[in-house]
């Protein structure tokens, strides 16, 4: 028997690493220790689109009162770190979803408004989100409404218990916080330990048994598949979507909503619904993607699936020490409170065949160079290149680097990788570091663009003219740049807010 694990967890450890980056983390935590919302949200690269004062005209001082205690707790870096990423080898963020955010309890009215924070349409497009007041009532299969836990430094105490821990340990972990060991898992759940019921529920997934793993946490599985039922895949029966804290989110959403029937969704399609039975238990059962639950509330991804820190340190793709501080705080206590580290270093040097011998090109300092040649070989070398002629190894891998067909040698592709994600994720200031730090600024990103093409994460125009100044921007390469939608004026799917474009489109034209 093996024991479930999340899909791409590589991926997971990908995202850890470069999703929520430590100065973000720590740029939050000091706007969360002023006091200032509106920093936080900046840190958090979060475009916030809430006048306090409309909503006071339009909605009343008590609905401003509670938006604003809202944008209080908010911890956007603690936001980013718990929404669903669309994986497949990316580590983007899930497209097309909007996440309710609201800490206030009891029942939710006609007239009430909530925070509503929107994700990026496209997977290739800026990771910044957008923060709204919306009526708090509607219902669509792209809204979910994610508990406090999730993305409030307030309420993130209660992670641990969602995860289906206890004061005194995590499944899956001993009481000093080691890794328990799949076999010691037992195989029912001991009431003076309850976090043996996630443990439980692996270990009879494992065993093939969905329906007692389920009702080992305390919800009936009924397994029956319906006419025209797609799996993805089997996440019911697998171990992919985990039952632990659904009877408490259903009580929540009850208490929230007077619902007692909600949708788990994977990938735009409805597969399970689960519902609140009078007696307080739940239940779910497979369901197809028809019209009839299309009125549905979603269920709140991160509530059902696996929690994904807890796999990555059980594999030793993630150490407590690099988990987020505040969840770290929560799950391991004893791993300290020491800052997180992301040292930059773009420094390469690497070994290529070039003419029968090994030779190093080193990439630093703002360049990559064929160290084993001199510069008017170098020189003759990309003529001949210019004219069709072949060129050695060496200039073959930075003419590569920079963005021509050729075999780019794999740390360098390494590299290239982890300068996407950064500047993905961490926007200007992961440039700026990444330049300061030696990038050279004429890299190709592999797919035919340059690093301007990666306009739409940037928000610092001085940057693109610091791009712009080292000739990173070739002719051949300046046609996505065109004056094709000019209406567009915060295009950032594409090609960037327009302050970004202009800087680029004055340059072309000077």
């Amino acid at each position: 028997m093996s024991q479930p694990v999340l899909p791409e967890l590589s991926i997971w450890q990908r995202v850890r690493r470069f999703a929520v980056p430590p100065v973000m983390i720590e740029a939050c935590a000091a706007a969360r220790a002023d006091g200032d919302w509106r920093a936080g949200c900046a840190a958090g690269r979060i475009d916030v689109e809430v006048d306090l004062a409309e909503v006071r005209r339009n909605h009343g001082a008590r609905q401003a009162e509670l938006i604003e205690a809202d944008l209080v707790a908010l911890a956007p870096d603690l936001l980013r770190w718990h929404l669903p990423r669309i994986l497949g080898g990316r580590t983007s963020l899930a497209t097309h979803q909007e996440w309710l955010l609201s800490t206030r309890e009891g029942r939710l009215g006609e007239d009430d408004v909530i925070l509503v924070v929107s994700v990026p349409r496209t997977v290739d497009g800026s990771q910044r989100l957008q923060l709204k007041v919306r009526p708090a009532l509607t219902v669509g299969p792209d809204r979910r409404d994610l508990p406090p836990t999730f993305w409030s430094a307030d309420h993130v105490g209660g992670l641990r218990a969602a995860y289906g821990g206890t004061p005194e340990r995590l499944p899956g972990f001993e009481v000093d916080g080691s890794v328990r060991p799949f076999e010691a898992y037992p195989m029912r759940v001991e009431p003076a330990d309850l976090a043996t019921r996630a443990e439980v529920f692996d270990r009879l997934i494992a065993a093939g048994d969905p329906v007692a793993a389920w009702a080992a946490a305390g919800v009936d599985l009924d397994p029956t598949r319906p006419q025209g039922y797609r799996p993805d895949p089997e996440s019911m029966t697998t171990g992919l979507t985990v039952p632990i804290g659904l009877g408490v989110e259903m009580q929540r959403l009850h208490d929230r909503y007077g619902v007692d029937r909600v949708a788990v969704r994977k990938r735009w399609r409805s597969i399970a619904e689960v519902g609140r039975r009078e007696s307080h238990g739940v239940a779910a059962r497979l369901i197809g993607s028809g019209v009839e639950h299309s009125d549905l509330r979603s269920l709140a991804d991160p509530v059902h699936t696996r929690p994904v820190d807890l796999d990555l340190v059980r594999h030793g793709l993630l150490t407590p020490a690099e988990v987020h501080p505040l969840v770290r705080a929560v799950l391991f206590p004893g791993a300290g409170a020491g800052p997180l580290r992301d040292d930059i270093d773009v420094v390469r040097e690497v070994s290529v065949r070039c003419r029968g011998e090994w030779h190093t090109v080193r990439h630093g300092d703002g360049r990559l160079d064929a160290l084993s040649h001199p510069p008017e070989e170098v020189r003759r070398e990309q003529l001949l290149g210019g004219l069709g002629g072949q060129v050695a190894g060496c200039l073959t891998a930075v003419a590569a680097w920079r963005g021509s067909a050729g075999r780019l040698p794999r740390p360098l592709r390494e590299l290239r990788r982890e300068v996407l994600l950064r500047i993905q994720h961490g926007g200007s200031a992961a440039l700026a570091a990444l330049l300061d730090a030696g990038l050279d600024p004429r890299m190709g990103d592999g797919r035919g663009g340059t690093l301007l093409h990666h306009a739409r994460s940037l928000d610092d125009p001085t940057l693109v003219h610091r791009l712009l100044d080292s000739g990173e921007l070739a002719d051949h390469k300046a046609e996505m740049y065109d004056d094709e939608d000019e209406d567009d004026e915060n295009d950032h799917d594409h090609r960037g807010p327009l302050e970004i474009r202009q800087v680029v489109e004055e340059w072309i034209n000077r």
